[in-house]
Order: C-alpha cells, then structure tokens, then sequence
C-alpha cells in the first residue's frame, strides 16, 4: 500500500474577491503602495472605475492602518 502525502499551501490565496488584510506593518505598507500603484496605472489607462476601486483599497487600509496604530496594536 503507498501514502502520498499532499502537501498544501497554508497560505493559499482566498476565493473569489476576499480581500486579504495583511497582517504586520511591512506587508501592510506595501499592500497600500501596490494598491495606489494599480490605481495611478488604471487612471493613465483611462479606466477610472478601476482606479476608484484601488483608490478605496489604498484608502481603507490607510484608516486601518491607523486605527491600529493609535489602538496600540502594531
């Protein structure tokens, strides 16, 4: 008889459009850089719909960010 063991990611990406919320500092700093990125590349592109969703992302995880910081929690 033979085992296969299946290794699994234990960080596999979610389904759908969960956004992830990054937990430490860093991760959070460039989740918030790479959101405005896209957004600044949907604006030069003309697609204004998907620069305003990326501005929100940026833009809530900002406020995130520094709900957390004034809580005490990073």
């Amino acid at each position: 008889m033979t085992n296969v063991n299946s290794t699994t990611t234990p960080n596999a990406a979610p389904l759908g459009n969960t956004p992830v919320i990054p937990t430490s500092s860093i991760a959070r700093q460039q989740a918030i850089e790479n959101a405005l990125s896209m957004a600044l590349f949907h604006i030069r592109k003309g697609d204004t719909h998907q620069a305003v969703a990326k501005s929100i992302r940026a833009t809530s995880l900002l406020k995130q960010s520094c709900s957390d910081l004034f809580i005490g929690s990073v």
